[in-house]
């Protein structure tokens, strides 16, 4: 199985040609954020929406939290029951997100660590075009774990 790690703008670009068969997407996005516009799909996409950030915000001005809306369990489960749904038709998973750096590569590290043990290679990415986003990366290889140890 292979994993690649996407922007908006690139995935936009690759969808403007038919996918090859056999192809899933994770797609992310912002909370307020359209989705790609892709010209051809993928066999199986799954959407999430949630902010890029790692701890919960406070505006020690004011004393509230900041309005962001966090990775969430639920949504590590969803990527988890994706990934194993797919896995016996999929020999690509595209992971996408704005930018290709953080959220989308948390993901494709998570997957890449579940099942070949090399997710390093995300995070110490000799280009530096990485940067995974820790929550995401660990709340996503906990649900995968617990997917393929029967425990949901």
């Amino acid at each position: 199985m292979q994993v690649e790690i996407h922007s908006f703008d690139s995935i936009e670009r690759l969808a403007r040609h038919p996918f090859a068969p056999g192809t899933s997407l994770i797609s992310i996005g912002d909370t307020d954020a359209a989705p790609p516009v892709l010209a051809h799909r993928p066999d199986h996409i799954l959407r999430l929406q949630f902010d890029d950030v790692m701890l919960e915000g406070f505006d020690y001005e004011t004393g509230g939290a900041f309005a962001f809306r966090l990775f969430s369990e639920d949504q590590a489960r969803r990527i988890a029951d994706f990934v194993y749904r797919h896995l016996e038709d999929t020999a690509v998973f595209l992971c996408q997100c704005h930018f290709g750096q953080s959220r989308s590569a948390a993901v494709a590290a998570a997957i890449k660590e579940h099942f070949d043990h090399n997710g390093i290679e995300i995070f110490a990415d000799e280009l530096g075009r990485y940067c995974p986003n820790v929550l995401v990366f660990r709340k996503t290889l906990k649900a995968l774990n617990e997917k393929r140890d029967g425990q949901r």
